[in-house]
């Protein structure tokens, strides 16, 4: 297959509407720019400083509103935890003492696992926004 020789001039590739833009603005000579006492690199930074500037409010907010969650649930957990911990044993407490009055023995078997998926969702939270807070501490 010959290859066709193209000019420079149109080898480069300016993009898909170049073309457009160019038969849409006229001659060269005839627009005439506008001054104003704002340079577009200036505009450019200011953009570019306020768009940051967002962005880092809206990353700082997100993980501090997540760490604050977290340490909520983390002290849930925790509270669970001991909570739990003392009604097992008041629970074993009570059955020996209606044991000992000849009563019948109650059963908590619903309420313990209650308790322990309380504790298990409560638990799998924690590790969930412990791994949101550290994405957001990482951006």
């Amino acid at each position: 297959m010959p290859v066709i020789p193209i000019p420079r001039r149109v080898r480069s590739f300016h993009g898909p509407h170049t073309t457009c833009l160019h038969s849409a603005c006229g001659p060269v000579r005839t627009t005439h720019l506008v001054r104003t006492k704002y340079n577009s690199f200036d505009i450019y930074l200011k953009s570019r400083w306020m768009y940051g500037f967002i962005r880092f409010l809206l990353y700082f907010s997100c993980s501090l509103f997540t760490s604050i969650l977290w340490v909520a649930l983390f002290i849930l957990f925790c509270l669970q935890y001991l909570g739990f911990r003392i009604f097992l044993r008041f629970q074993y407490k009570l059955v020996i003492l209606l044991f000992l009055l000849g009563r019948r023995r109650m059963d908590f078997s619903l309420l313990n696992e209650l308790l322990i998926n309380c504790i298990h969702v409560t638990m799998l939270l924690v590790g969930g926004l412990g791994w949101c807070f550290m994405v957001f501490v990482d951006m």
